[in-house]
């Protein structure tokens, strides 16, 4: 759990340096822009991270039932179920940007930047899609660690490109999101490729991506109620984000540097479950009743 704790704080930490780049060199305007989209990022992330709980978990019960033979078609199955539900989401999200928008609130002073920044933020939902389940069948086997070596570079990149985008080229919150679409496509190509070269049962062969509706109904069993759960907090926050946005675009410029705090919180919460989702799924699939339930 600690090195997925350490890779959730500097996400966060990553994200809040996004906010400070916009804010200090774009304006207020800008990051009040950035600040309306957090609530409708939040519901699109949540749903993604709280379904790759079902990856995680359908994979790590086939490793402690030592069934490894059926590791390929489940491993597939994941990220071909992956690449379709980040797409899904991004034309879901490319033709309801304005709408959300509008119906929370958004001030009609930075309604244009706003839209901007999350129909370009939208085009990364794929390739954060991918990268989540890809990262889930790591820590399915109990490798937390280079999800977090991933996270370390595309992050760093991320911050790199805020700083050119936005201070060498001027280009505000286009800019922003920009650096997170390249930096999402870096963790997504580590992760990939790190799949691709192994030698075992999780070995990525993208000529054998494909769906098998068994091994996808185990992963939706309990991927589902995860991502409904974190969606639901998501939707929650889209309210206050509402009751925010009735206020002038200081206001929202202002919430929007507070909520990074308590994102971090939340995230190094979420680790903890993350991983006992791991440690539960291989002790359930390998019997051991008396390990979970001194867990």
């Amino acid at each position: 759990a600690l090195p997925l704790a350490f890779s959730s704080i500097l996400q966060q930490l990553f994200n809040s340096a996004d906010v400070a780049v916009v804010g200090r060199f774009a304006g207020g305007n800008a990051l009040a822009a950035v600040g309306s989209c957090v609530a409708l990022v939040g519901i699109f992330v949540n749903l993604i991270v709280g379904l790759s709980v079902g990856p995680n978990a359908a994979l790590a019960s086939l490793i402690g039932q030592k069934k490894r033979d059926k590791i390929p078609e489940m491993l597939h199955t994941i990220l071909a179920f992956g690449v379709l539900l980040g797409v899904g989401l991004m034309v879901l999200g490319l033709l309801l940007a304005r709408v959300i928008l509008e119906v929370s609130g958004t001030p009609e002073s930075v309604m244009g930047e706003a839209l901007v920044y999350i129909r370009i933020y939208l085009l990364s939902i794929p390739f954060m899609s991918v990268y989540n389940f890809g990262a889930a069948i790591l820590r399915s086997y109990g490798d937390t660690r280079r999800p977090m070596y991933y996270l370390i570079v595309s992050g760093t990149v991320n911050v790199i490109l805020n700083l050119v985008f936005v201070i060498g080229f001027g280009m505000g919150v286009s800019g922003v999101a920009i650096a997170t679409w390249i930096s999402n496509i870096i963790s997504t190509i580590m992760v990939l490729y790190h799949l691709a070269k192994r030698q075992d049962e999780f070995h990525l062969d993208r000529k054998q991506l494909e769906i098998n509706k068994k091994a996808l109904k185990k992963v939706l069993q309990i991927g589902i109620p995860a991502g409904i759960q974190n969606a639901i907090f998501a939707i929650a926050n889209l309210f206050i984000q509402t009751g925010v946005n009735s206020f002038d675009s200081v206001m929202v410029s202002g919430n929007s540097a507070a909520a990074n705090f308590d994102a971090l919180i939340y995230n190094v919460m979420s680790a903890f479950y993350t991983a006992c989702s791991s440690f539960m799924g291989q002790n359930m699939g390998a019997g051991n009743k008396k390990r979970m339930l001194h867990s």
